[in-house]
């Protein structure tokens, strides 16, 4: 838009809108009808006999709001630059509350500056604002001030009614796929002759087109599928990169299938919407579908990003909803791993076989850097691990590279840990050693839903610590001082500390369900005419995959540390130098906190 500088007495008139929500109906208030009411105002005043220009609409993107002084209205700002460069000299609008819903003393020096540069503000329904007249200015101001009041009231009262039906048990926002609301009367707590209607969750009920009858069926068979799919039971779909029961799979099947959308079901802005691999991920990530209630996580600018299951503050077991589970919770955390695994759009991931003893933590070098194993398929007995440190050298470490023959590296761990197994019984020092690879196989076998519950205990766990030890730091700079800020420090550690041991509490039960034994018998096992090689042929070491080797490592060794060898090159035919470049940390329980939480509030 194109405006030229005022000039005569001639009015250059300019129309603004904004809605700060879209509406679902065709409500007077929708920027259409404003638009449409501002430009017929100023063809009236044409006809009139005033002599009137339209520049054009100054029209904000839906869902702009004039109430917070910190959200852009970025066509508000040209308009105001319009009106200080003499192009425009008239602001129609159609409500004064579409001009601005600030304070009245922080809407005053626009509405001061506007009127000073000689410009005047229409109100389709409410009259005219201009400079001179100062029973005008007080109207504008009663009107701005009317219109804010009204905005902080709405706001106060939506909020109010939310916190109430929420208090009460009542869902709020708008039903996840597999739900739908229902409308239920119960007491008013604070007025039991009071009714107050709230919305409860239940199953979606609305009977769907295609090969399914409702949209839990239609989870139900996505979580069936991408569960097959992490077992590798499902091939690619043909003439596709996609399997069946990747995410991209499921949704080109229900696309195929005619199956229906939310959107398709329910919106005319969506009937044209297709299923996303996103938007099932989200789906199946959600913890109402386990019948868990949940809270949502939400970033720094107010996105939720995902959903954390609620938890009685005492027991921490996660509080079910009332109209159950839509796929059994056990499958739920069955699958959270694997659509963890997953980016957008993307399938379950199948990695390349590994090798033995990388990208599991527990092969360093002697600085401290992690090491990596580079295979050569072409001459495998020059495979071999490599020190990973970048180019900067700090002191005290060695120069150069670090490298270690793969083959013999892996010979020499291996054969350490079944030493060790099969003289456990002998060697009470290694009673310990045992005792912790064990609780490591109960976690790595125990139930899907213990697995999953276990992980969020933990994450529970320390982030009660972290609000323990903000709690603590902002007492030390100075905090809750005074008898007030005593009794809301001593709350908010109360309730910290309450989090945190429950949460204890909870993860020792899961330990104490568990009675993990180690399957020594099966690793040990022989077939007839072994040679006496503990990893030879006739072993279950031979047999074993390699994600199975791996597993059994991680249960017996927390670190291995590889040195720089004294050696440049080797003689060839001689084996590669092995055991003395090598220490290893065997298998510790996770180390205990060294303070209690009265020793950090000290």
């Amino acid at each position: 838009m194109t405006t030229e500088r005022v000039t005569g007495m001639a009015y250059h008139a300019a129309g603004y809108d904004r809605q700060s929500e879209a509406r679902k109906n065709q409500s007077a208030t929708s920027p259409a009808v404003q638009r449409r009411n501002n430009r017929a105002e100023a063809e009236r005043r044409a006809r009139a006999g005033e002599d009137i220009v339209w520049v054009g609409h100054f029209s904000e993107a839906l869902g702009t709001s004039a109430f917070r002084v910190e959200k852009e209205r970025p066509e508000f700002e040209r308009l105001l630059t319009a009106c200080r460069r003499g192009q425009v000299n008239m602001i129609i609008v159609d409500y004064v509350s579409r001009f601005s819903r600030l304070e009245v003393m922080d809407a005053i020096p626009i509405v001061s500056e506007l009127l000073n540069l000689g410009v005047v503000i229409v109100s389709t329904s409410e009259g005219t604002f201009r400079k001179g007249n100062l029973m005008d200015l007080i109207h504008l101001m009663m009107r701005l001030d009317a219109a804010h009041n009204e905005s902080k009231n709405k706001s106060r009262a939506v909020s109010g009614a939310h916190s109430m039906a929420k208090r009460l048990g009542g869902f709020m926002g708008k039903p996840p796929y597999g739900f739908e609301l229902y409308p239920l009367e119960v007491p008013n707590p604070d007025n039991p002759k009071e009714i107050i209607v709230i919305q409860k969750l239940r199953h979606a009920r609305t009977k769907l087109s295609g090969p399914f009858k409702t949209e839990g069926d239609v989870l139900r068979q996505a979580a069936n599928l991408f569960e097959a799919d992490m077992g590798g039971a499902t091939q690619n779909r043909r003439g596709e990169g996609n399997r069946a029961g990747s995410l991209n799979g499921i949704c080109v099947g229900f696309r195929e299938s005619k199956v229906p959308t939310r959107g398709q079901i329910v919106g005319k802005k969506t009937a044209d919407s297709e299923w996303d691999p996103a938007a099932l991920k989200r789906m199946l990530r959600d913890p109402l579908i386990a019948g868990f209630d949940r809270d949502p996580i939400k970033n720094d600018s107010g996105k939720v990003t995902g959903y954390r299951i609620k938890r009685d503050p005492v027991t921490m077991r996660p509080i079910e909803l009332e109209c159950g589970p839509v796929i059994p919770p056990a499958q739920w955390w069955k699958i959270q791993p694997g659509l963890d695994a997953t980016g957008r759009g993307k399938g379950q991931t199948r990695s390349t076989e590994q090798a033995l003893l990388s990208a599991m933590d527990r092969l360093w070098c002697e600085c401290d850097n992690v090491m990596v194993g580079h295979r050569k398929l072409a001459n495998p007995s020059k495979s071999s691990y490599h020190c990973k440190r970048g180019n900067k050298i700090k002191p005290g470490q060695h120069e150069g590279t670090v490298t270690i023959n793969m083959i013999g590296l892996d010979d020499y761990v291996t054969r350490r840990v079944f030493a060790l197994i099969t003289t456990a019984e002998d060697d009470p020092e290694t009673a310990d050693i045992m005792a912790e690879a064990a609780r490591r196989w109960g976690v790595l076998h125990e139930a899907p839903e213990k697995a999953g519950e276990r992980s969020e205990l933990l994450a529970e766990r320390a982030d009660a610590v972290r609000a323990l030890e903000d709690l603590y730091e902002d007492r030390k700079a100075g905090g809750y001082s005074g008898k007030i800020g005593r009794r809301a420090f001593l709350k908010a550690e109360a309730e910290a500390s309450m989090r945190m041991e429950a949460a204890e509490e909870r993860l020792a039960e899961l330990d104490e369900s568990a009675t993990p034994v180690l399957p020594i018998a099966e690793w040990t096992a022989r077939e007839d005419g072994w040679d006496g090689d503990p990893i030879g042929e006739g072993t279950w070491w031979a047999k074993a995959s390699t994600d199975d080797r791996r597993e059994l490592i991680r249960l017996f060794v927390d670190r291995i540390t590889v040195r720089k060898s004294n050696v440049i090159g080797s003689a060839p035919g001689k084996k590669a130098i092995i055991g003395p470049r090598v220490d290893i940390a065997w298998a510790e329980p996770p180390a205990e906190e060294d303070e209690d939480t009265q020793d950090m509030a000290a």
